[in-house]
C-alpha cells in the first residue's frame, strides 16, 4: 500500500510539473504575440492581420460541432483578451506598477 501511495504522489508531482511547464509555454507565447502585435501596430498592417485571425476563428465556429464550438469560442475569447491587453499596453506606460498589480482582485504579484 505504501508503494502505491508513493507511486500516486510521484505521478501527481510529475503532472504538476508538466502543467507548470505548459502554463509557462503558453504565457511565453502570449508575451511574444503581444510584442509582435505592438510591433506590427506601429508599422501598420495590424488590422488586416487581426481581421484574418478573426475570420479564421469565426469560420471554425460556423463549421464546428457542438463540443468543438465551445473550444473555438474559448479561443476567440482568449484572442480578444490578448488584443485588449496589447491595446492597454500600447496606450499606457510601459513601466510595471507593482502596487496596481497587487490591488487587482484575484491576482497576486511578487517582488
Amino acid at each position: 500500500m505504501k508503494n502505491l501511495i508513493l507511486g500516486v504522489i510521484a505521478k501527481i508531482s510529475k503532472m504538476d510539473a508538466e502543467a507548470k511547464q505548459l502554463a509557462a509555454k503558453v504565457e511565453a507565447q502570449s508575451l511574444l504575440i503581444g510584442a509582435l502585435l505592438l510591433t506590427i501596430g506601429k508599422n501598420g498592417g495590424m488590422n488586416e492581420m487581426l481581421e484574418n485571425v478573426r475570420k479564421a476563428i469565426n469560420a471554425a465556429l460556423d463549421a464546428a460541432d457542438t463540443p468543438l464550438k465551445t473550444d473555438a469560442e474559448l479561443l476567440l475569447n482568449e484572442f480578444n483578451n490578448l488584443l485588449l491587453l496589447t491595446q492597454l499596453l500600447e496606450t499606457n506606460d510601459a513601466e510595471i506598477d507593482i502596487n496596481a498589480l497587487r490591488s487587482m482582485p484575484g491576482e497576486t504579484a511578487t517582488d
